[in-house]
């Protein structure tokens, strides 16, 4: 009988093992390229059109993201950048560009973003998709450079170069470059010529497979819809896609760019997003996966989106009012993350929710520590998700946007703060006043005694004449007045590497501080430098490593001066600004 007991108990112990989840749940984050909030039906439009006269009022559908709103929040307010890689870099980072954009496609390994945060806690780590944001240094390749980020593997269009993205693609796999430039042969896989959202697609799936008995965090920031716009393999007749030239020149008329082709691309979009959700099903990990689903801006100014009431909603990917900046946000997490009441109805979210937040959110979420806390702008939303917390997370969002020109050039740059009600501009040469806008009234920002014409076709509008305002908006410029002040920039002064002690032995470790001085500088990141890192070595976040017996100093830079870039130039960041130093001795042992 006691053998009985025994075996039973040792049953029973199985059956909770397997029917426990794993302590830590995997995130499946998921980035679309250049589409509204109106872009997924959950939100109210049906049907688009092309101001080229290419198609009107076509009824469109995203099935499978609506879906995951049903199955989670629909958040309502949610805001990011006007355009692609100004948001990457405060979405990666959790930080405002004022921090840390200083030039398209360089971002700096040694900006910490939440890659590093969830390898650094174990978790396996994939990115599958665009990347955009580096070209990588003198040291390290661009083709290698995304490992630096924390990534352990990679499918990643514009690495090295940009190339094709859709048909024949230009992709770098694992640090591989693979180009399908100019192939005849077909994708096995689909019978089809090689279409790079679907190689992506099937990567990211490989990745779930692979990594399904661990932690794993997969960033899959899609290919789709942004231009060329291209037919699709589910376009019919299955010729169009078949012959349609894979050239990504879409100027002058070339084929390679036909905006008729767009209502295909957001079907194929949101079908591809249903693929990742059917693996994770498949394999049981669905209510130990938090999925979420978020645009990077706005839908571009070629298009329109129609509500079923027959309201017209353009795009306008560049711009800062609400058509470049409100993107479609989707969390979902069976179980933890309650749904609506009603059956086929929505939970929605209507508190303002920034680019930055995500970052915080996915770490509240998990578990995972945040790392550099102190220096994000992102506030976590994560109770308000599970509903455990009612009130909203933030009451206005800071931007600082300058377009894709490098940090010092500061011709275009708009600074502004906005609540759900009101928007301020700070003062700009064009608009020494500033600009204030009831969006309440006026959420496109089209009020005004006249505007400026800037790059890409942008209108910039007055606003609201100051001898207008009622007392209310009178208050809530001065509040927005007040949060821009909070945010101006203030310089680096001085810096200070702290260490219990100097004196190390082969083998160990420890771990460096980096106190930044004023506390309120903006741009708070560091560079950490070895002098020998044959005696010593130090990684991005201070971390030295004794490797053999000898004397070695490690030194910090501010990024204040520094300027590091990853542009693959001869001198990836300065050395003769603000520093501090620190000499490390290490003993052989005994």
């Amino acid at each position: 009988m006691r053998h009985l007991f025994l075996i039973f108990g040792l049953w029973l112990s199985a059956i909770s093992l397997l029917a426990a989840p794993t302590s830590k749940p995997n995130v499946v984050f998921i980035l679309i390229d250049d589409l509204s909030y109106l872009g997924v039906t959950a939100y109210g439009a049906n049907r688009l059109t092309s101001l080229d006269g290419l198609f009107e009022n076509v009824k469109f559908e995203t099935p499978n993201i609506d879906q995951l709103a049903r199955e989670g929040v629909r958040c309502d307010r949610a805001f990011a950048y006007p355009i692609c890689e100004p948001t990457r870099i405060a979405l990666m980072s959790g930080k405002t560009n004022d921090r840390n954009f200083l030039r398209c496609k360089s971002q700096h390994a040694s900006d910490i973003t939440f890659g590093d945060a969830f390898k650094e806690a174990g978790y396996a780590t994939g990115i599958f998709g665009k990347w955009k944001q580096t070209r990588g240094t003198q040291e390290i390749g661009g083709k290698d450079y995304i490992y630096e980020f924390g990534w352990d593997e990679f499918t990643c269009f514009d690495v090295t170069t940009e190339g094709q993205r859709f048909i024949n693609p230009f992709l770098v796999k694992n640090g591989e470059i693979n180009n399908y430039k100019n192939r005849t042969d077909l994708d096995p896989e689909t019978g089809r010529r090689w279409y790079g959202p679907d190689i992506c697609n099937r990567d990211a799936l490989n990745f779930i497979e692979n990594h399904k008995e661990e932690p794993f965090f997969l960033y899959y920031p899609m290919l789709l819809v942004h231009d060329d716009h291209k037919p699709t393999p589910d376009t019919r007749p299955k010729s169009i896609f078949n012959n349609f030239d894979e050239a990504n020149n879409n100027r002058n008329g070339h084929t390679g760019d036909d905006r008729r082709y767009f209502p295909d691309m957001i079907a194929y979009m949101d079908k591809l997003i249903g693929n990742v959700v059917k693996k994770i099903d498949d394999l049981g990990l669905r209510e130990n996966t938090l999925i979420v689903v978020m645009g990077d801006n706005g839908t571009k100014e070629c298009f329109s989106h129609v509500m079923a009431d027959g309201t017209i909603y353009p795009g306008r990917k560049g711009g800062n009012a609400d058509n470049g900046l409100h993107v479609p946000l989707i969390l979902s997490q069976p179980g933890v993350i309650p749904t609506a009441e009603k059956k086929k109805a929505y939970r929605s979210y209507d508190g303002l929710t920034n680019i930055t937040d995500l970052y915080p959110t996915f770490c509240e979420a998990t578990g995972v520590p945040l790392l550099k806390q102190g220096e994000l702008d992102g506030r976590s939303f994560w109770k308000q998700m599970t509903g455990e917390q009612m009130e909203e997370h933030r009451e206005y969002i800071y931007t600082w946007f300058n377009g894709n020109n490098p940090h010092t050039n500061l011709s275009d740059v708009l600074i502004y703060a906005f609540t759900k009600d009101f928007k301020y501009y700070k003062p700009t040469p064009e608009f020494p006043n500033g600009r204030f806008f009831d969006l309440r009234r006026d959420r496109l920002e089209r009020e005004g005694d006249y505007h400026v014409d800037r790059r890409w076709k942008l209108q910039l509008f007055s606003g609201i004449n100051p001898e207008d305002l009622t007392a209310e908006q009178q208050e809530a410029k001065a509040y927005l007045q007040g949060k821009l002040s909070d945010h101006e920039f203030t310089p680096v002064t001085n810096l200070k590497i702290h260490a219990n002690q100097n004196n190390l032995q082969v083998g160990s470790q420890m771990k460096l501080s980096a106190q930044v001085f004023p506390e309120v500088a903006t741009r708070k990141n560091v560079i950490w430098v070895s002098s020998d890192p044959s005696v010593l070595e130090v990684n991005k976040f201070g971390e030295i490593f004794a490797k053999k017996a000898g004397k070695a100093k490690i030194t910090i830079y501010s990024w204040d001066d520094a300027y590091p870039v990853s542009a693959n130039e001869s001198e990836t960041f300065s050395k003769a600004g603000i520093k501090d130093e620190l000499e490390f001795t290490v003993s052989a042992n005994l």
